[in-house]
């Protein structure tokens, strides 16, 4: 056998090679969607409760602690939350996704909430 018969297979494979190797992806610094999808659900929790402190000032010193406590539960920093949001900002499509399972979830909390105050209404007797 030849080794020039080869050839057309090893070129072949090697611009396989270069194409795989090469195949834009998500950096490994960047928070996976799966789980900045759960942090961003967390975060707006967390803001949601902070819109209905009387003032701004009991707001922030309420939240701040609550924000890292969300970071210690995912095992990151602000860094890396404030440099992958960044990433998902420059990335629609992976945003518009998450936020669209994080809207259906915040809707479906929501129900829950209120199909529980009005039972705790319902439930209570009139004096």
């Amino acid at each position: 056998m030849n080794i020039l018969t080869f050839k057309p297979v090893f070129v072949l494979l090697f611009i396989g090679v270069l194409l795989l190797g090469c195949k834009p992806g998500m950096p490994k610094d960047i928070i996976q969607p799966d789980k900045m999808e759960k942090i961003l659900y967390d975060i707006h929790i967390v803001d949601g409760y902070a819109t209905i402190l009387p003032n701004q000032d009991t707001a922030k010193k309420v939240s701040a602690p609550l924000y890292k406590g969300i970071y210690k539960k995912y095992a990151i920093d602000s860094a890396s939350y404030n440099k992958s949001l960044s990433y998902y900002y420059k990335h629609p499509d992976l945003f518009n996704k998450m936020y669209e399972r994080i809207t259906e979830r915040l809707k479906k909390d929501r129900e829950k909430e209120s199909e529980k105050a009005s039972k705790d209404l319902t439930s209570k007797p009139v004096e």
